[in-house]
């Protein structure tokens, strides 16, 4: 049975929704296998719904399919490297994608179906922006990539500081040998025909990597997404500024459409953002036949931090947790709003957080507005991606410098009170436990102080603080268990404590 990525499960939603709609009918129940043929030529809506709201329902659909399959196929080659070929063999398999029809002219990636056309504008250092409520002329205007920061040359140095990686042969208290095995099965599927995709995995020691593996096309010097690990780098940003004074996280965030007299809004902090406890409605769903706001956000708007803040209140702030990929667009929109020009804003990252660590690969994508969409939209090398979190576990200090503010990592890593089992903090996963009782923790075979970044299709980066650890896999699992957590387990007890 094929997998279904994020784009299949969108365009899925798609073809059911049409299904319903129109005669005859499309089965589309197993989302893992859409139907093959010429299943996007129900993609042409304008003749095949005579309801005028059933048809824009599925002309939105439509649209989310086609603008989920140009942003990733835009990115994909142009921020990652990769082949048209290879994206088309992998998350935009099967017969209906086959049938979509993608070109690139300049600076424009385009897709077309019976009619219907999504565009993606890509630009150096900033990656692929799919192309909303604005022009590819205003979207150039923003940005002149002659006044971006030169990046540091460290390609001849060691890792972390640089990028040269020499694995060791032996390492005193370390099975290097039950590491390397653990770290060979993580490419292995964990059941019949999942297809895991693993496409990398590193374990690092002591700020040493000690293991680490690729599955072809993947290499070490080809960025991949890391879908919401993006969130702690967007933390990591506005622990910066905090720490410049120029943004408070107990006091209220200041949003102006929350201002007015009444509005409950008016009182979320930056930490209930942080920490996932705002109380804004939103659903983040990834399911066909959701329709969710996390889909809807990412693909129909040129705002993404607008169309959450416009929610309304469904919980008093600071009362109950929900995970919200909408919420970290909207502290990505205030750290904008603390720039004079997008120019210095979309410099920032480089400057203060991804040059002091090194890092040469990262691409922090923007929606059309211009905000960084710091829930979802960041790449690196598996290499560099694993210096955020070599970061954290050296509590924000890099090469003798205090990169973060000294505390911010502490914040970070504080369990937000609205969380039963202190398992998230400032836009990081935790496995602190309960308030009550440390041992009622959400994976309690796991240390109480081990925290983790996670995305979508089974991103991760694991750390470990007793035992100096960090563990990353990156890849496209989109059914059935995710590898890192027997990886992790085996690697933690390889390691003597």
């Amino acid at each position: 049975m094929r997998k279904s990525t994020l784009a299949q499960l969108i365009l899925a939603t798609a073809l059911a929704s049409l299904g319903a709609c129109s005669e005859p009918a499309v089965n589309t129940a197993a989302v893992d296998a859409p139907a093959a043929g010429s299943a996007v030529a129900a993609l042409d809506v304008s003749q095949s719904i005579a309801d005028p709201a059933l048809a824009a329902q599925a002309l939105l659909e439509s649209e989310i399919a086609l603008g989920s399959a140009v942003k990733r196929m835009c990115s994909s080659v142009l921020v990652s490297g990769r082949t048209q070929a290879q994206v088309m063999s992998s998350e935009l398999a099967g017969a209906t994608f086959a049938n979509m029809s993608f070109e690139f002219n300049d600076d424009i990636v385009s897709v077309s179906a019976n009619g219907l056309t999504a565009q993606a504008l890509f630009r150096p250092h900033l990656g692929c922006t799919l192309l909303k409520e604005t022009s590819p002329e205003i979207l150039r205007a923003q940005f002149n990539p002659a006044l971006y920061p030169q990046k540091p040359d460290v390609a001849a140095a060691p890792w972390p500081l640089g990028n040269q990686v020499e694995i060791p042969a032996q390492v005193e208290g370390v099975d290097l040998a039950a590491i390397t095995a653990a770290v060979d099965q993580a490419f292995d599927d964990m059941e019949p025909g999942q297809n895991i995709d693993t496409r990398a995995v590193l374990v690092i020691h002591k700020g040493q990597i000690i293991a680490e593996k690729y599955a072809e096309p993947f290499n070490a010097d080809m960025p991949q997404l890391g879908w919401s690990m993006t969130k702690t780098v967007t933390a990591a940003l506005t622990g910066m500024l905090a720490g410049d004074g120029l943004v408070h996280v107990d006091s209220p965030a200041g949003i102006p459409e929350w201002q007015a007299l009444g509005d409950q809004r008016r009182f979320i902090t930056l930490t209930h953002l942080l920490q996932m406890s705002s109380g804004l409605e939103y659903s983040e769903v990834y399911t066909a036949g959701s329709m969710s706001d996390v889909i809807l956000m990412l693909y129909t708007t040129g705002d993404t931090a607008a169309y959450t803040l416009n929610k309304p209140l469904a919980q008093q702030p600071g009362t109950a947790f929900y995970y919200s990929s909408g919420t970290s667009n909207i502290i990505s929109r205030i750290n904008r709003k603390l720039f004079t020009n997008h120019q210095s804003y979309f410099n920032f990252p480089q400057e203060r957080l991804f040059s002091k660590l090194g890092m040469n690969s990262a691409v922090m994508e923007t929606d059309a507005s211009g905000t960084f969409v710091g829930s979802s939209y960041m790449y690196a090398t598996p290499r560099d991606w694993a210096k955020i979190g070599l970061l954290y576990l050296q509590n924000g200090v890099w090469n003798g410098e205090q990169v973060l503010p000294e505390g911010w990592v502490a914040y970070s890593l504080t369990p937000a009170e609205s969380t039963s089992q202190g398992n998230y903090g400032a836009q990081i996963w935790l496995n602190a436990g309960s308030p009550v009782n440390p041992d009622d923790r959400p994976m309690p075979q796991f240390p109480a102080n081990m925290f983790y970044l996670s995305g979508f299709e089974g991103q991760n980066i694991v750390m470990l603080p007793d035992q100096e650890l960090i563990v990353l896999r990156m890849g496209v699992t989109t059914r059935g268990p995710r590898p890192i957590w027997v990886l992790t387990e085996a690697v933690m007890n390889a390691v003597a404590q």
